[in-house]
Parts: structure tokens; sequence; C-alpha cells
């Protein structure tokens, strides 16, 4: 008798404690010996990339949890749960992901999972059940598959292992779990975790909810998208580090992108100086698409050309910031490349420098964005400026640039969540942009700048472009 046999037989013999339920197919789980026995080696499930002739140690996916190992993930996802209470609720992550467009994975499925790389892919949560976490797996299909990646077959020791799931599963199993769970939970509540937009077809978990409901009688839609938002605006202190990393490394850039700056170069020749200096300080990927606008150019918010040719005394605005592990951060700066503000340049800077201080200086946890946002627009506003500031005066980073936030204007802003202060005036007919933007964390009592190495006094400015250009 072969070992994979030997193992479902013992198995068998034994009685698995996690059988599947008498309308779901049984399905052997292998390589699990009897207690005392030897631990014969797990066999190769089926599609399986080993038909193929791939060496054991070929990467296969799902590959493991990044940037965190998955007791990270497992713990999010408990105090969740508690959060919860009962019910059933599901993450969906993103249907297609391609690094290499920038198609990137769901955050609400990243930050509970941390599976980066991994479409197609469902999380349900069942505070009630016995399983109360179960990790549902795009089919796998063994030509298809190879064209992308060489997928593990399931059931798959490896695979519970590398994503912290005890349950993983296939996604045509999804209704039936998900319905049945529901209908064992003492209130039959479906929970909503991620709140949907406006635009667009109805989001896919909205869907599943709806069809469960169809079919449990007074079975309500709760929406706890509250739960997840508030876990995810707080950072924990290893997310706050990814972004700290990645703020200096966007703070080393910036200057880079100022000592090469010259009358006569293109816009995108800076944002190139800049981008390279991201690489080479470890960044793979950008928080965002950066913004190099000149002189009018930089009146445009998210100016998309980079093509114009800077001219000799003309202020440049740079909003670009780098991504490290999935985190984000997001800085901007304005400067005069010729070294030197021009008298009305340097007035209207000066406003713009008073308000984010002003505003930076109410920064704390409870404070509100409408409060942040009245002290930098009375600033503005007494300098005559009110109908040039066009934009509102930060947000949330995280996992994305535009993380999530407050479900209003007038929620409270947690401790250690990281927001932007940028306040800005923008005056086309004088060619005048300038926005002043840092990365900061909000702390009990006040705030701690993650992008404060980045010159922004001008005087400070034009001295340090002077020393760099010598």
């Amino acid at each position: 008798m072969n070992l994979r046999l030997a193992s479902v037989l013992s198995l068998a013999a034994c009685g698995a404690g996690n059988a599947p339920p008498a309308s779901e197919p049984a399905t052997p789980v292998v390589g699990v010996a009897s207690p005392g026995a030897p631990v014969p080696p797990a066999p190769v499930p089926y599609p399986t990339a080993a038909l193929h002739g791939v060496p054991d140690d070929f990467p296969r996916e799902p590959s493991g949890t990044e940037p965190f190992a998955p007791e990270v993930y497992r713990e999010r996802r408990a105090r969740l749960l508690a959060r919860l209470k009962s019910g059933v609720a599901v993450v969906y992550a993103a249907k297609d992901i391609r690094e290499d467009d920038e198609k990137r994975q769901d955050p609400y499925f990243a930050y509970l999972t941390g599976l980066a790389r991994e479409d197609g892919a469902v999380l349900l949560l069942a505070p009630g059940a016995a399983d109360r976490e179960v990790l549902f797996l795009k089919p796998s299909h063994d030509e298809s598959d190879r064209w992308a990646s060489y997928r593990e077959g399931l059931p798959s020791r490896a695979v519970e292992v590398r994503t912290g799931f005890e349950e993983v599963k296939r996604t045509d199993r999804l209704p039936f779990y998900a319905l049945r769970y529901a209908r064992d939970s003492h209130d039959r509540a479906l929970s909503l975790l991620v709140a949907p937009g406006l635009d667009g077809p109805e989001p896919p978990d909205l869907e599943l909810l709806h069809k469960i409901a169809s079919r449990l009688p007074n079975a309500p839609i709760v929406d706890a998208t509250g739960e997840l938002r508030a876990m995810r605006m707080s950072k924990e202190p290893r997310e706050l580090e990814k972004i700290a990393r990645a703020s200096d490394i966007t703070v080393a850039a910036h200057l880079e992108g100022w000592r090469a700056a010259r009358a006569g170069m293109h816009e995108w020749d800076v944002k190139r100086v800049i981008e390279d200096a991201f690489r080479k300080g470890g960044a793979r990927h950008f928080a965002y698409g950066s913004i190099v606008g000149s002189g009018p150019d930089g009146c445009v918010l998210h100016y998309p050309s980079d093509d114009r040719i800077i001219a000799d005394g003309e202020l440049v605005l740079v909003d670009a910031g780098a991504e490290i592990d999935h985190y984000a951060t997001d800085v901007t700066r304005t400067f005069p490349v010729s070294g030197r503000f021009t008298a009305e340049q340097r007035a209207v800077y000066d406003v713009v420098l008073r308000a984010q201080k002003a505003a930076l200086a109410a920064v704390h946890a409870g404070v509100t964005w409408r409060e942040l946002e009245a002290i930098a627009k009375k600033v503005i506003g007494e300098a005559g400026y009110y109908d040039f500031y066009i934009h509102s005066i930060g947000h949330h980073v995280g996992l994305e640039v535009h993380d999530v936030g407050g479900a209003t204007y007038l929620e409270p802003i947690p401790e250690n969540a990281v927001i932007t202060i940028e306040p800005g005036i923008y005056i086309p007919q004088k060619h005048i942009g300038i926005r002043i933007e840092d990365t900061i964390v909000v702390t009990k009592t006040g705030h701690r700048n993650l992008s404060e190495k980045l010159p922004k006094e001008p005087d400070e400015i034009e001295r340090w472009m002077a020393a760099a250009r010598k």
C-alpha cells in the first residue's frame, strides 16, 4: 500500500474531526496520520504544477501573506469578529491584479488577509459558527494556471500555513457556506463591511447578501462598515513604520528633484529624477502617479501631462510619494526653479505656509476635518485668497494614498491615524500654484510629522538649493 492511500485510510479510520456537512461532498484530507504514527510526506494534490515537472521548491500560489506574518492578519480578523458578534459578512478580493498595470489588491481584503496577489478570492466571516473564518480561492485550471502562476490544489496544508487559514475552499462553494452560516446564526444578520459607492453596478458583497436575504425571511442586512473602517483608520505600530520609511524615501527623492531642476528642462525630466530616486531608495511602487507642474501647470491639481518646458523664474509644484510594502505616503512641495522666490511668489507662499502651520497646531486625536478646514480657510481668507483655495485640507493615508476615513466630515480623527495637511493657493492668471503637504501621525495630544525633514520655510528652501547647486 502506498503512503498516500495509507494516509487516507488512517484518517478515515480515526474519523476526521473536520468532516464536511452531509450536503457537502466529502473530500479526504491527505497527509495526516494517526497520533504517534510516522507522518508521511504530504502528497501533491491534483491539479498540480508537479505534473509538469516543476521542482518542489518552485513558487506556488497562493503565496504567503505580506508584508506581515499570518498571525498579524489572524489577530485583525479576530478583532473584527469580536466587533461583529453574530451573522455573516464577506469581503471580496480584486477581480484582476496586475502589478505591471498598477491593478492592485482590494485594500479591505489585503488588510484582513495579507494576500496581496490573490485575485478572485473571498473572505467569509461568521462570528457564531464553528469555522469562524473561511478563505475561498478561485478555481484552479491546470492549463491556464501555467500562464500566470503554479497554483496549489486543495486541500493543502501548505496553503493553510502560508495563508493563516484553517479552512480554505473554492469560491463555487461560497453561496452554500454563506447561506448555511447565516441560517444558523441566532439573529441571521448579514453584515456589510465595505461601504458601496453610488456609481456602477451593485458590488459583489452586497449582491451576495441580497441573495441570501431573499432566502431567509426577515434576515436584516446590517451596516457594519464603521467597524472595519475604524480598524483601518487607527494604524498599528508596524503600519506606522512602513509609512515612515516610505516618507523618508520620498523626502530624499524630492530633494534629488530640487537638485536637478533647471529652467529649460521638461517637467518629465524632474519627474524621472524623483521616481528614479524612489526606486534607488527601495520603493518598487509609487503611492500614486507623480505630479510635476510648473508655472500654470502647478494650478492643475492632478496635472497629468508633465510635458511643459520649465521657464526661468517659475515655481515647480511636485506632488509625489513612494510606497513601501503596500503602504503609501503623500508629500507636496513647491520651489522656485531659479533657486529664489520672487516677491509675489513668496508672499503667496507665506500665506499657504501659515495656513498649514495653523492647521497642524490644531491636530490631535478627536479633532474633526471640519475644524481643521475652518482654521486653514480663515488664514487664507483673511489674506484675500479665499477663492483660490479649491480643495480640502487633507485626507487619510495608509494602504491607499486616499485611505479609508470617517463616515462624515464631523467624525473625530482617532489617535494613530495618518493624515495629510495640505492647504494650497492656485492663481492661474499669475502662473502661481502653491501647495505644501506633509504626511503626519495623529497623536493623543498633537502630531508627528513624517516628512518634516523636507524643507518648507522659504529661506531654508533657498539656502538648500544654493548649497546643492554649488
